[in-house]
């Protein structure tokens, strides 16, 4: 096996990064260059990525995300193993396994939303897994992913089509959103007051006050992130233009009552019709989040966890109380540019 070294993050020069980022996330490589202090949380504890080198070339990283948990009743740190990429050349040679063993020193509880090939490692070392967590998705411009049509430009069907979608949510509520920038006290007000609830024997990530204020006013995206506001239900949302593809992602959303809940979900959906949105996205574990988006784009995510205390272990192995899509790297289309 070729001689490599393991550093951190901190230790790497930027022109090394940059390289190796252009590699391995072609859409990404500028923002995370220019935001990893911020993206990987570095001033919330004394956690770091860590890089792999062979002859002084960056070829793999495991990244991570420091979060806190609440497990049976208790906090514990916790940290998302994230953008883990070893360079095609050295793959097939050990590095993942040796990195991801050096990365799980770092701290003794870890979670992770992983593809299937990460999976394969993960499992050899003993983590476990669970498919509790899914993905939805609700084309709402129909015509425009399917390239043939779009390029009829079929704007009758197309309005045709979007006449029913509204149809079927009608709300009686109309509501814009609020820029999250220039009305951050609006939603911080109401975070303050949401209840936590009782989620018996799921792990639950801690979101508070610092926690939203890294993850919303620090984020360098700011100005696309709003939110939809319902008698103190909310929901945080990322509206941007990829590939020609109006996108609303969903990235947070609170609610304790079933029907504000369901009011809150027909606002969004009736404001994305209205303002030529052709796609929504969610994260979550909740069968009324179901309700609104296509069953054929919903997909089960691989929620994977490890913990060298077995109490905690056996928790987590259940996934999450309250997966969303502002958690982990899962909504890593927030930072291209």
């Amino acid at each position: 096996m070729l001689r490599y070294k393991i550093n951190k993050i901190s230790e790497i020069s930027t022109d090394k990064l940059l390289n190796f980022y252009k590699k391995t996330y072609n859409n990404r490589y500028k923002s995370l260059t220019n935001n990893w202090r911020w993206w990987y949380r570095t001033d919330h504890s004394e956690f770091e990525p860590l890089i792999l080198s062979v002859d002084e070339q960056v070829v793999g990283q495991a990244g991570l995300l420091p979060v806190d948990l609440n497990v049976l009743g208790k906090k514990v740190k916790a940290i998302w193993f994230v953008d883990f990429a070893i360079l095609p050349k050295f793959q097939n040679q050990g590095f993942g396994k040796i990195l991801t063993k050096e990365w799980m020193k770092i701290c003794s509880n870890q979670i992770t939303f992983c593809n299937d090939l990460s999976l394969k490692i993960f499992k050899k070392i003993g983590w476990k897994n669970s498919l509790f967590e899914k993905r939805y998705a609700k084309p709402i411009n129909v015509l425009k992913f399917i390239p043939l049509l779009n390029k009829l430009n079929l704007n009758l069907i197309n309005n045709g089509l979007r006449y029913f979608i509204k149809k079927k949510y009608t709300s009686e509520v109309l509501s814009n959103p609020y820029n999250i920038k220039d009305n951050f006290k609006v939603l911080n007000d109401s975070f303050k007051i949401k209840k936590n609830i009782d989620n018996g024997t799921l792990a639950e990530i801690i979101r508070d006050e610092s926690w939203l204020y890294w993850r919303l006013m620090k984020c360098p995206y700011i100005k696309d992130i709003y939110f939809f506001e319902y008698k103190n239900n909310f929901a945080i949302v990322h509206i941007f233009l990829a590939r020609n593809i109006k996108k609303l992602n969903i990235l947070y959303t609170y609610s304790t009552d079933n029907h504000e809940y369901n009011e809150l979900f027909k606002i969004i959906i009736n404001w994305s019709i209205n303002n030529n949105i052709d796609f929504l996205w969610a994260i979550g574990r909740n069968k009324q989040l179901a309700n609104y988006f296509s069953k054929i784009f919903t997909k089960s995510l691989n929620f994977a966890s490890w913990s060298s205390d077995e109490k905690i272990f056996n928790v987590l192995q259940n996934g999450l109380s309250d997966p969303q899509a502002i958690d982990s790297d899962i909504d890593s289309s927030l930072y291209i540019e």
